[in-house]
């Protein structure tokens, strides 16, 4: 890679971060708090994306013992999924926008999430990797078709017209990482193969 190249991925890196610190502090962290849309598809998502692209970007350091345990990378790809899915359940949204207690802990749960999920990912074959996305979309599409079809409000903290439409872009924004990174894939597989 060249250092350019390199030099705008650190940028990059460090704008996302910190993105992700702004979205988490007041102001902003509040406002985005008070909307299950933002909680759930900007908030969530900024601070777990961050924190798995920095992971993904560290010198791996890690022993023999890391590396039997987490081989290739299935079993923290697995916990980042079960971070991912705590955060998306009605009970974990109303915590997090009542208690502030249960707001840090979901900052740090998706912060060590994120990280293990970088991690993993660096030494992920591309089967895993397909089969982590795959889950990941649909699992984020069932949840959205759960939202938008309920009768009754799920989140005491959101109204039910709040959690119809945070269920349909939900089912959206699915779909488009789906196809966003099914595109990157191809792109990347037939570059690597001229």
């Amino acid at each position: 890679m060249s250092r350019e190249r390199t030099r705008w991925h650190r940028i990059g890196l460090v704008v996302l971060i910190a993105l992700a610190v702004i979205a988490v502090v007041p102001p902003l962290g509040s406002w985005l708090m008070q909307s299950m849309l933002t909680q759930m598809l900007v908030q969530i998502p900024l601070i777990f994306f961050a924190a798995a692209i920095w992971g993904s970007r560290r010198q791996p350091v890690y022993g023999p013992v890391w590396q039997r345990w987490n081989a290739q990378g299935v079993p923290g790809l697995l916990g980042a999924t079960f971070c991912l899915a705590c955060w998306m359940t009605p009970i974990a949204l109303d915590h997090a926008a009542a208690d502030p207690a249960w707001n840090a802990a979901k900052v740090v749960s998706l912060v060590a999430g994120g990280w293990i999920a970088g991690i993993s990912w660096r030494c992920a074959s591309n089967i895993t990797r397909i089969f982590y996305l795959g889950n990941m979309v649909w699992m984020s599409i069932t949840v959205g078709m759960l939202y938008q079809e309920s009768n009754q409000r799920l989140c005491n903290a959101y109204l039910w017209d709040d959690q119809a439409v945070t269920g349909q872009v939900l089912v959206a924004a699915s779909i488009v990482f789906a196809i966003g990174w099914l595109i990157r894939h191809t792109a990347l597989t037939v570059r690597s193969s001229n």
